[in-house]
């Protein structure tokens, strides 16, 4: 049995500037938090230096004449906030604009479309030293940088993204300290996520106002959740952690609202400004797309004494990468649907997946990564299923096309591209899933 796909499928990989470009004291670039915080903590990193990756920076016409021979009809990437706005929200670097205009004119020269984030994990150190996300200017300093961007590039940017996984980006850097400013602290993670999100309507209103034909959104990371059990408060608490690690983002950027599950909770609820619901209700404009990174399904059981009385619980019997994902298809498929279901009539597209596996030391080794084309085949075989169920997905990106520094989740340790970069000479070589996915890509069809 084959599994088809529509002629215009947009079938894509995705990277991001701060995983792969290096040359970051090259272009007038500004200090990122990964720059700046690496040379602190490089234990935080695992040795994952900013500046020593890819070298996509230098080495991007190479890599998109192997897109091109990949097949790839859309290339999803990240804009550096700090080559832009390299030392605050006055300054404009015009080296980093003519960067950026050059890859989104090559990419162009080979039939490639582009999908650009605003804000990929990577924050101007300077934004932090004036307080963050947090800060209430962040909002129009986010909006000002937005809007330089679409009007430099709007007219050759197919789709954008303001924000990638905010949930980890903004929550994740207040609440968990996986990310800078590294705090663990949920009432200001509430207090930055919701400023997040009045700063991602600014952007969309901005680039709606400019006439642009592209699409804009943003990409939320997704996990099904499932409850272990049939007890109805194990399947609450499966609904409250689909709220609040996903609608917390969805909800607002779609519906303009939060969702009602999380406002009946005196702890979440107390901790949004006191305007809330005016702040939402002026500001909202919609998504016109959504855009989801789809790894690992998650499981929910009820616990009274969590603030949000639910726990995480670990599904041991689903197989799991080397770099903590577990591996389950069908959650792909589920996902999709739920998407469908709960946001009805926007496109969908699966932004990010892919297999982490940790390095062996041996190139050559490992170049055969048969394991990556099982997953691929079984993921994109749900895709599939989804599509011909009816569900709107436009789009598959594999992460990553290139090996990717991990930044603060593994550094180099683990191989998630397509193609292998061998860091010693940065030479480019394709592994066996490339040859796999340019075969789909070509043939419309997984077997």
């Amino acid at each position: 049995m084959d599994f088809l796909f529509p002629d215009d499928f947009l079938f894509g990989a995705a990277s991001s500037a701060c995983q792969i470009e290096s040359a970051v004291h090259e272009g007038g670039k500004g200090e990122d938090v990964a720059d700046h915080f690496y040379k602190l903590f490089p234990e935080k990193y695992l040795g994952g230096d900013p500046d020593k990756s890819a070298d996509f920076y230098h080495k991007y016409p190479e890599d998109v004449k192997l897109m091109k021979e990949l097949g790839l009809r859309c290339f999803r990437f990240s804009i550096s906030w700090s080559r832009i706005y390299p030392n605050g929200p006055d300054e404009v670097s015009r080296d980093g604009l003519d960067y950026y205009s050059r890859l989104i004119d090559c990419l162009k020269s080979e039939g490639i479309k582009t999908f650009f984030d605003l804000f990929h994990c990577d924050l101007p150190y300077w934004v932090v030293e004036r307080g963050g996300i947090l800060e209430p200017d962040f909002v129009q300093w986010f909006k000002k940088y937005a809007r330089t961007c679409f009007e430099e590039f709007g007219d050759r940017v197919e789709f954008w993204s303001t924000v990638n996984e905010p949930s980890i980006n903004v929550y994740g850097a207040y609440a968990n300290a996986c990310n800078a400013p590294f705090l663990k602290d949920d009432d200001l993670a509430v207090k930055a996520s919701h400023n997040m999100i009045l700063a991602h309507y600014e952007a969309v209103r901005t680039y709606k106002s400019l006439g642009l034909k592209g699409k804009i959104g943003a990409v939320i990371h997704f996990e099904p959740v499932y409850s272990l059990s049939m007890d109805p408060l194990d399947d609450r608490a499966a609904r409250m952690k689909q709220a609040f690690y996903s609608g917390l983002w969805l909800d607002p950027m779609l519906k303009g609202r939060y969702p009602e599950i999380l406002l009946k909770e005196d702890w979440f609820f107390s901790k949004l400004p006191e305007n809330h619901e005016k702040d939402l209700k002026d500001s909202f404009v919609a998504n016109d797309f959504i855009a989801v990174n789809y790894y690992s399904p998650s499981f929910a059981e009820y616990a009274p004494e969590k603030r949000l009385r639910y726990r995480s619980v670990v599904n041991n019997d689903l197989p799991k990468d080397a770099y903590g994902f577990f591996s389950y298809p069908q959650g792909l498929y589920d996902a999709l649907k739920y998407l469908s279901e709960t946001y009805p009539g926007k496109d969908i597209f699966i932004s990010e997946n892919g297999i982490g596996v940790e390095k062996s030391g041996d190139y050559e080794k490992d170049l055969d990564d048969s394991y990556r084309i099982a997953y691929l085949r079984e993921h994109l075989r749900s895709v599939s299923r989804a599509i011909s169920a009816g569900f709107p997905v436009k789009g598959y990106f594999h992460w990553t096309f290139l090996d990717t520094n991990e930044l603060y989740a593994g550094g180099y340790k683990y191989i998630f591209g397509l193609v292998q970069v061998r860091y010693d000479t940065l030479e480019r070589v394709p592994r066996k899933s490339f040859e796999f996915y340019k075969k789909v890509i070509k043939e419309g069809r997984v077997d």
